[in-house]
């Protein structure tokens, strides 16, 4: 009894963002104040991901602050998962993710000095790569996309996660820096920047329902500044892919060239071009 008063302690010491039930009755809550708004995120991502099959797959888990979708894997029978994330930026120092892990006796790994911004640097592709809840806090989430994009070989499957909107037009977005979420596009510009960094989107569900969102859109057409700017939580699946790539003319920065037959010999061709 001693052992688990102590390793309550433990728990309680640390500034969680997620929530989990250990072994023995032991249990770390969060401590965001919304966090009402959080559990219904987390029970719709999770919707979204038993659909996939993890079993025997490699997972990277990228910003992955108390290891929550880590975990997730690994009980859904990932063969291997790579928990990372930049402790430097994460309220615990990742204490919650160690603790965790020594908790649930995983075998998960960590690396917990990995930005997004340094995705390619891991060196590795992975079956299955999650980023969730990360792309909105991003200064330049197109530069994170091409990072991503290099963790993956051709069968990969990525899952974006985050905040999204109706209330533009669909070829708009919102960049504010004064703001949590800095980086809020419509799910068309989502998808437009995915396959500007080589990736198909095989499917985007968004958390809001399909009446609220007609209305919205209803709105974005009016184009009243004046409006209440409306956001919903965006699920978005998708795969590699190679070849050429319509969105470009000519070669596209951050290494994605290797991906385009046209530029992967390191010319600068303008294919297509008069």
């Amino acid at each position: 009894m001693d052992d688990l008063v102590e390793q309550q302690r433990r728990i309680n010491e640390i500034p969680w963002y997620h929530e989990f039930n250990f072994p023995n009755g032991l249990k770390a809550r969060s401590g965001t104040p919304d966090i009402r708004s959080h559990r219904k995120i987390w029970a719709f991502v999770a919707a979204q991901l038993d659909r996939m099959e993890f079993q025997g797959k490699t997972v990277l888990d990228l910003g992955c602050w108390d290891g929550y979708w880590s975990f997730y894997a690994e009980r859904r029978g990932a063969s291997r998962v790579l928990a990372t994330d930049d402790r430097s930026q994460n309220w615990a120092g990742s204490a919650g993710v160690l603790l965790a892990k020594e908790l649930f006796k995983s075998s998960i790994e960590t690396n917990l000095n990995v930005s997004v911004y340094d995705a390619a640097k891991i060196g590795e592709t992975f079956d299955i790569i999650l980023c969730l809840g990360i792309y909105y806090h991003l200064v330049d989430p197109f530069y994170a996309f091409s990072q991503i994009r290099h963790c993956c070989h051709p069968e990969t499957k990525v899952v974006f996660e985050g905040d999204a909107t109706f209330s533009l037009r669909a070829d708009l977005m919102r960049y504010d820096l004064l703001s949590d979420s800095n980086f809020t596009p419509t799910v068309q510009v989502l998808a437009q920047m995915l396959e500007a960094n080589y990736f198909r989107v095989v499917s985007q569900t968004p958390m809001t329902s399909r009446k609220w969102r007609r209305r919205l859109r209803g709105i974005a057409r009016i184009v009243r500044p004046s409006l209440p700017f409306h956001m919903t939580r965006l699920v978005t699946v998708c795969q590699p892919f190679e070849g050429i790539n319509t969105l470009y003319k000519y070669r596209p920065p951050f290494g994605l060239h290797r991906f385009d037959e046209r530029f992967s010999n390191g010319e600068n061709k303008r294919s297509g071009l008069p």
